[in-house]
């Protein structure tokens, strides 16, 4: 009996932890969830990667997901 309390413990436990970090970590928008939506996705040429058009940096006519990706580019 101890032993079945003990795991409906550890697994209310476990419930409560899986919701809060959810609660908290809040809404997260991947690339998927934007083509979904309709937003255009653009392609950067340095890391092989489609991003949402609003978060991608334009740098001499291409798009790149970083300014890191952008400078790797462009030094080329």
């Amino acid at each position: 009996m101890l032993l079945l309390r003990l795991l409906l413990l550890v697994a209310l436990g476990y419930v409560v932890f899986l919701v809060l970090k959810s609660l908290l970590s809040g809404p997260k928008t991947r690339p998927r969830d934007a083509a979904k939506l309709g937003e255009p996705m653009v392609f950067d040429p340095q890391c092989q990667t489609f991003v949402p058009r609003s978060a991608a940096l334009e740098r001499h006519g291409k798009y790149f997901c970083s300014e890191e990706c952008a400078q790797r580019y462009l030094a080329r």
